[in-house]
């Protein structure tokens, strides 16, 4: 009777050490789960800053560029001599907005409301037709040459302004309606005025300041996604 009451003993025994590693696994496996959950929104952020590199880094590897008339595709152009400079920025900035784009629409689909959940669907779209169709199809020279490639990558930057425009008009609704996040809704409304703002200004202004006009509408989408890049890594804690 002894050694089965000793026997039965260790067997609970090992049982609660098992029961405990088991817990500690499922521990580390959810903080490893949360830290992921944490990084990812960060991509963002990152990407805003690669995204200021490849444009300072394009410009001071470019010779006699000028900021104010230029676009920012021509330090990208087949032709430029920043090119090989600025590309590699360029595509990181790429490849971490499509990143947290897509983890943004996963991650608040049917979470905060539809308004929202279509919103980050189109943004995630609109930054996956800008990476791959600006990657594809760069301007075939500085400028506009007006070559089938040309064409193309003109044709990227209307896909890329209609799902960006389509993206904030929901935001701004979603957000709005939303509880606690309504500074989002504002923020969402900002950009999309100084975006309609920009537009006006490159039919109005004469091309020697078409890089300003440009730069409004293209740094108001940076900047936004840096900005919902770090609300989400703090709405997520």
């Amino acid at each position: 009777m002894k050694h089965i009451y000793w026997d039965k003993l260790m067997l609970d025994g090992l049982q609660v050490i098992l029961d405990d590693q088991r817990k500690m696994k499922k521990q580390k496996r959810a903080m490893k789960n949360n830290t992921i959950i944490k990084i990812i929104p960060l991509f963002g952020f990152l990407a805003v800053i690669f995204y200021f590199l490849h444009v300072i880094f394009g410009t001071l590897f470019y010779e006699g560029y000028n900021p104010i008339a230029q676009a920012i595709s021509d330090l990208t152009a087949k032709d430029s001599p920043s090119r090989n400079i600025a590309m590699p920025f360029s595509m990181i900035y790429g490849i971490f907005t499509v990143i947290f784009s897509t983890y943004f629409f996963v991650y608040f689909k049917q979470r905060i409301n539809k308004c929202v959940t279509f919103g980050a669907g189109f943004f995630c779209i609109m930054n996956l037709i800008s990476f791959f169709g600006y990657t594809f199809f760069p301007l075939s020279k500085a400028g506009y040459a007006g070559t089938f490639q040309d064409k193309l990558h003109m044709a990227v930057t209307v896909l890329v302004v209609v799902f960006t425009l389509l993206a904030l008009i929901l935001c701004i609704i979603g957000f709005y309606k939303a509880k606690n996040i309504n500074y989002l809704g504002t923020i969402s409304l900002c950009a999309f005025i100084l975006l309609l703002a920009g537009a006006m200004l490159i039919n109005i202004l004469p091309k020697e300041y078409f890089g300003i006009a440009e730069r409004i509408n293209v740094y108001t989408v940076v900047i936004y996604t840096g900005i919902l890049s770090l609300w989400m890594n703090r709405y997520i804690q």
